[in-house]
């Protein structure tokens, strides 16, 4: 049961209580011949409860805007204040969970003899992955678990890596700081700068703070390096690539992008989705660029379609003016890209009509 839940339950509880004690009191009185009117508040009564109703509202929103309390410590004051006082204490957990009350025993991302208990939702699932796949919550926090169920024997527990029943070793692999527990064979390791645990094996990487990264030993010191480079969204999925558990790749250009999502890119599109830059070597577009360049030679424009344009490479970054253009592309004089943009056209078809336009169009 979560937080939430739980507080709810106990506001449940208190009304419970409350629509009882008016039973009684109802009860008690039936005995009594009511020979009287209903009673009636009065005005005094009335402004004593309005008042009492302000009084409570002021008080809460005074708790709501006090920032030395926690979400918990603010949630139970609040209880506390529209119960009169009265406090219920959740039941302590059950030592032994039933095999039903697991969401997702089974763990496909990582190899361990335990579930964790999600700090947010009071729900079992057998890794933090899971239940984000699963409970459709925010991402859980890996540093609030504080509980965990032995796969074996059911048993919850604080968090460790050995079980206080049955004595089963949870991970080959624990890191309490990350409440982590897998497998040796990705060689897991924690890097206190990074703040959690990567995999690979720590003698292989090296940490750059400039880029705020563990940067593999064979490219640390010719890695384009920038100031919290990998603190951002992969340009492809949106994913924080610096939490992610897919590996990352550095562009020619120094934009980062996941791996996996650099291939799928690359079967559509040779740039970077950021900048635009090739993100393949110039000797190994050289080959393309020439055969863009026949095929343009060999498929002349018709007169009433050609154009002169002004065009922007992406690659080199200058400028050129008064270039031929055509539907294949326009092709740098400086570097031979055809990864160019027209940024003005300057005269269409034989009458050499002049026509300025920003057209932010790109070539193919």
């Amino acid at each position: 049961m979560s937080q939430s839940e739980s507080f709810t339950q106990h506001d449940s509880n208190a009304g419970d209580a409350e629509m009882a004690d008016s039973d009684d009191e109802l009860d008690e009185e039936d005995d009594i011949p009511n020979e009287s009117e209903p009673h009636l508040p009065t005005p005094s009564e009335e402004v004593e409860e309005e008042d009492s109703a302000i009084a409570k509202r002021r008080a809460i929103q005074a708790i709501l805007r006090d920032p030395s309390l926690s979400e918990e410590d603010r949630r139970r004051r609040i209880q506390s204040l529209m119960s009169g006082g009265r406090t219920a204490v959740a039941p302590p957990p059950a030592p032994v969970i039933p095999n039903g009350m697991i969401e997702a025993e089974s763990c496909v991302h990582y190899e361990r003899n335990c579930s964790i208990v999600a700090p947010c939702c009071n729900r079992i699932y057998g890794c933090r992955v899971c239940h984000d796949e699963l409970s459709g919550h925010a991402p859980l926090n890996r540093f609030l678990i504080r509980e965990i169920v032995c796969k074996l024997c059911h048993t919850r527990q604080a968090t460790s890596n050995q079980c206080i029943s049955c004595g089963v070793v949870f991970g080959e692999y624990h890191c309490g700081i990350c409440n982590l527990w897998m497998a040796r064979s990705k060689k897991p390791f924690h890097c206190a700068e990074c703040g959690f645990c990567r995999v690979g094996g720590a003698e292989n990487f090296r940490h750059c703070r400039e880029c705020c990264m563990c940067i593999s030993i064979n490219v640390f010191h010719t890695h384009n390096c920038f100031k919290d480079k990998y603190k951002n969204n992969c340009p492809v999925c949106r994913e924080d690539m610096f939490s992610s558990r897919q590996s990352p790749q550095d562009l020619p250009c120094g934009h980062a992008i996941h791996a996996h999502c650099f291939r799928k890119l690359a079967g559509f599109d040779y740039r970077c989705p950021i900048c635009k830059k090739t993100v393949v070597s110039p000797q190994s577009m050289a080959a393309a660029w020439e055969a863009r360049a026949r095929d343009i030679a060999e498929q002349p424009m018709p007169t009433d379609l050609r154009r002169v344009v002004d065009i922007m490479c992406n690659d080199c970054e200058l400028k050129s003016h008064q270039q031929q253009w055509h539907f294949l592309g326009v092709q740098c004089p400086s570097c031979h890209s055809f990864n160019t943009v027209v940024e003005q056209v300057l005269s269409v078809g034989n009458n050499g009509d002049s026509r300025s336009a920003n057209s932010s169009s790109e070539n193919p």
